[in-house]
């Protein structure tokens, strides 16, 4: 099986089958992150701690992304 056998099945059994994949992982803990990707993760969290992070809805984030497109 290689990559355009998979992209022809269902996006429901492609989601299971990477689902069955993530789940054969034993130890998700051991998976390590790069020191990049850390401090990436760190600056995220102390900006949504400091109360300057913006949140929006699902709704909103589509009307956003719908003009940030229109205006390419």
């Amino acid at each position: 099986m290689d990559i355009q056998d998979i992209k022809k099945m269902p996006v429901a059994k492609r989601i299971l089958i990477a689902q069955d994949i993530w789940d054969s992982i034993e130890d998700k803990d051991s998976i390590e992150l790069s020191d990049e990707t850390k401090a990436e993760l760190d600056n995220r969290i102390d900006y949504h701690k400091s109360g300057k992070a913006k949140y929006y809805s699902l709704e909103e984030s589509r009307e956003r992304n719908a003009k940030l497109r229109n205006d390419l």
